[in-house]
């Protein structure tokens, strides 16, 4: 009777770790290559890796990382995704393909350039030790006369 007591003790100690390791997150290598095509055509393509910590939110992933100077928070499910930015620039978009477009201000050292976000399609692949991969295409719509089509790839690779 002991011994079973003891081992159901050790289950939920073992599942409140499991809980703490959730709640705290996992730390990933996170990469995200934006790719950007102008009206005339003329192609842009950014790649930036960070260390992130990644954690389940919901149906989705929330990555918490810092850049030179800002935090940022990036959520993505496959219904919709965020990102949010902190620091001297702050802004957020919002990229959900169930409604026509989301707005947002995008500060710059020259002041905020109201933009509109028309999201296409969000995809995400969970691949277990592949890590996440996820794809958002949206258009942004800086000026009737000026549209961007644009895609934002996300990769994650578990760290130690």
């Amino acid at each position: 009777m002991a011994a079973g007591s003891r081992g159901k003790e050790d289950s939920v100690t073992k599942r409140g770790r499991q809980g703490r390791a959730e709640q705290e997150g996992t730390p990933v290598l996170l990469t995200i290559t934006g790719r950007q095509t102008d009206p005339d055509t003329g192609t842009q393509e950014n790649t930036a890796s960070y260390r992130a910590v990644m954690s389940a939110c919901g149906e989705g992933h929330l990555f918490s990382y810092l850049t030179e100077d800002a935090s940022v928070k990036l959520f993505v499910s496959r219904e919709r995704a965020w990102m949010q930015r902190g620091g001297k620039r702050e802004n957020c978009m919002v990229f959900d393909p169930s409604v026509t477009s989301t707005r947002c201000g995008y500060e710059t050292a020259y002041g905020v350039i109201p933009m509109e976000i028309r999201t296409d399609r969000i995809s995400v692949l969970a691949g277990g030790s592949r890590g996440l991969q996820a794809r958002i295409r949206y258009t942004l719509v800086m000026s009737p006369e000026y549209e961007l089509t644009c895609s934002v790839t996300i990769k994650t690779q578990q760290t130690v």
